[in-house]
């Protein structure tokens, strides 16, 4: 008798967690027949919603499945990687620990890391933690440092090859962001703590915010008993297939590493909303929240803060945002801000989670929402039939040329030239001390890569050049004394193609 009761309690909790709208809230009256629109023209497994007005939850929801396999649904509780969204929690814990006198953010990061380098002396010696938050330090990306990087090594060996990476611009000249300037930070948390970054994040945001569902890793997320899994749309197949998020340890997590559902991350934004407080507690410092959301950064028409971007949302209402994209997720959180002078009279956070690639659906849910709350007069939000890009022009044009068909064919291959080199001659181990080491080496008559930890896929393109999948072209260059010296890979697109030199 006790089991059924049990088991009738765990039914109703789950079903009033799935969807907790006001039934008498006009503005979400829509709501259900939108996001089936977004589920099927995007072929999405699962997203969840919630939305915040000032320190209140007044709808969240799930919808479409966390399990597609098993149609488990996704609720509110369901638990997703946020990606970049982590972010702003990694600007926020370095606002407590300023708060804390236990750093500066205009202190150089030398002060705090003495052995850490960038490429040129200059940015090493002036570059401060908040160049680094705001994405101005010059660098860019080179995620692929962190893509192929072997997790089993500390976070300090991943940010120690800064300083061999090349920047595209100087100091303070523009923005480009950057995923390793926000590990730096977190490195940076680790050193004056002596604690580990997710320890330091758990200890000063995550307890106080009751975020009793947010973890810090793949491993973490697997654990939770409401977890999303993480899938993609096979074009080929035309059919949604679930993948692996891996289980090996983030040394890029505060960058992107946080897993979360949209019930925990509604406490985040009402601090956000409500000046830093949650429950009448200052979590976050109150100076720290106004200095995030005031642009830092120029980027075209709109700017950055300290882990979020500021812009202005139709007809001129000022919206803090970040979206965040996974191999296998996807994410967005902003709201509307109220305070610090500016001239919106709503204070309204968003949250979209989404288990499948790409940040179109994610952008446009928070738009159609924003829209249903703040532009009451708009008449146009979910047009015909539920037909998402009536509304949002250029979207639906945009989606279909990223999704075109697979027809195969259509193109005479071309015939390519032979190798300049016996196979073995390929062989052996290329080193770039910023992005690691390539082996070469035979297997039966086929030339096999690996890229630290991770295997490449070659296939012959012409002459000395290769197909390398994950990463591009693989060129092997010739020295003088026809040797083969080096190869060559465009692993970042606004420097010039990385060399990795043959040592043996």
């Amino acid at each position: 008798m006790r089991k059924i009761i049990f088991l009738l309690l765990v039914s109703l909790t789950a079903l009033t967690a799935f969807g907790q709208a006001g039934p008498d809230d006009p503005r979400f009256a829509g709501m259900d027949r939108y996001a089936d629109s977004v589920l099927k023209q995007f072929h999405i497994a699962g997203f969840t919603v919630a939305v915040v007005e000032n320190d209140k939850v007044i709808y969240a929801k799930g919808f479409g499945y966390r399990d597609y396999e098993k149609k488990l649904p996704a609720t509110p509780n369901t638990a997703f990687p946020i990606n970049s969204c982590t972010k702003a929690f990694t600007g926020a814990l370095c606002g407590i620990l300023a708060n804390e006198g236990k750093l500066g953010l205009d202190e150089p990061v030398r002060e705090y890391i003495p052995w850490f380098r960038f490429y040129n002396d200059y940015t090493t010696e002036h570059a401060t933690l908040r160049d680094l938050m705001a994405h101005r330090t010059g660098l860019p990306r080179h995620d692929q440092v962190s893509d192929f990087f072997d997790n089993t090594q500390p976070r300090d060996s991943l940010i120690y090859r800064i300083r061999y990476l090349q920047p595209f611009a100087e100091l303070r000249q523009k923005y480009q962001y950057n995923n390793l300037m926000y590990t730096v930070l977190g490195v940076v948390a680790e050193k004056i703590t002596g604690q580990s970054y997710e320890q330091a994040l758990s200890e000063r945001l995550l307890r106080p915010l009751d975020m009793t569902n947010t973890s810090l890793s793949a491993a973490g997320l697997m654990a939770s008993p409401d977890h999303s899994l993480g899938y993609f749309y096979d074009e080929q197949k035309g059919k949604i297939l679930a993948g692996d998020y891996g289980h090996e340890p983030n040394p890029n997590c505060p960058a992107g590493g946080i897993c979360s559902s949209v019930t925990d991350m509604s406490k985040w934004l009402i601090a956000w909303l409500n000046g830093g407080k949650y429950k009448g507690k200052q979590v976050i410092p109150d100076w720290y929240v106004k200095e995030a959301i005031r642009p830092q950064t120029p980027i075209d028409n709109y700017n950055y803060g300290l882990g979020w971007y500021l812009s202005a949302f139709r007809g001129g209402h000022f919206r803090v945002e970040h979206s965040g994209t996974g191999r296998l997720s996807n994410s967005t959180v902003c709201f509307y801000p109220a305070a610090n002078g500016y001239s919106s009279p709503h204070k309204i956070g968003i949250v979209v989670l989404s288990n499948e690639f790409g940040d179109y659906a994610t952008s446009l849910i928070r738009d159609y929402i924003s829209d249903m709350l703040l532009n009451t007069g708009r008449t146009d939000l979910s047009g015909s039939n539920g037909d998402w890009s009536a509304w949002f022009p250029g979207y639906k044009a945009y989606y279909a040329s990223m999704h075109k068909p697979h027809t195969g064919g259509g193109e005479t291959p071309m015939k390519p030239s032979p190798l300049s080199h016996p196979l073995n001659d390929y062989t052996g181990k290329y080193v770039n001390p910023g992005y690691g080491t390539i082996e070469i080496y035979l297997k039966g008559d086929q030339l096999q890569a690996r890229l630290n930890k991770v295997d490449l896929s070659l296939r012959h393109f012409n002459f000395d050049i290769f197909d390398a999948s994950p990463g591009g072209k693989l060129k092997f260059n010739t020295g003088n004394d026809g040797k083969i010296v080096n190869i060559t890979m465009p692993l970042e697109e606004m420097v010039s193609d990385i060399v990795f030199e043959r040592i043996k």
